[in-house]
């Protein structure tokens, strides 16, 4: 029988659990976990977004979203607005110390990318076209 830890799946989730454990620890610096640093990633892209928008780019639950904003908007980092055409709609925007944090941990995730390029040592392009596949795979 096959050791099941050499499963394509099982070294991608050992994998991703040490990346998680690593950004978690480094975010703790700046009172947000992972998938919060993600939101405010959304809205430093596109500010005014809807927790939908939000949501789907950072493959957030809704359930989660909301909680996750709550936190947010109660820390002073984000604020919501209702929509100028459509009352029923709710957009996001960063405040201005929701911005200077966005732009930090961006900064510090920026270096931690190029720690994992550098690793990589020119094979990173295999590595992303490998993982598409395997998600395309199973769509």
């Amino acid at each position: 029988m096959q050791d099941f830890t050499t499963f394509i799946c099982y070294q991608l989730k050992m994998t991703m659990r040490k990346v998680e454990k690593y950004i978690t620890s480094h975010l703790k610096e700046f009172g947000i976990n992972f998938p919060q640093s993600l939101i405010l990633f959304c809205l430093l892209e596109r500010e005014g977004s809807t927790l939908s928008e939000i949501g789907s780019r950072a493959q957030i639950e809704n359930s989660s979203l909301t909680t996750m904003v709550d936190k947010l908007e109660k820390e002073g980092l984000v604020e919501r607005r209702m929509d100028a055409q459509n009352r029923r709609v709710t957009r996001l925007f960063l405040t201005d110390n929701g911005r200077r944090l966005a732009e930090e941990v961006f900064a510090a995730g920026l270096k931690f990318n190029r720690r994992l390029k550098n690793n990589l040592e020119g094979s990173e392009d295999n590595l992303i076209k490998a993982l598409k596949t395997i998600s395309k795979s199973l769509d």
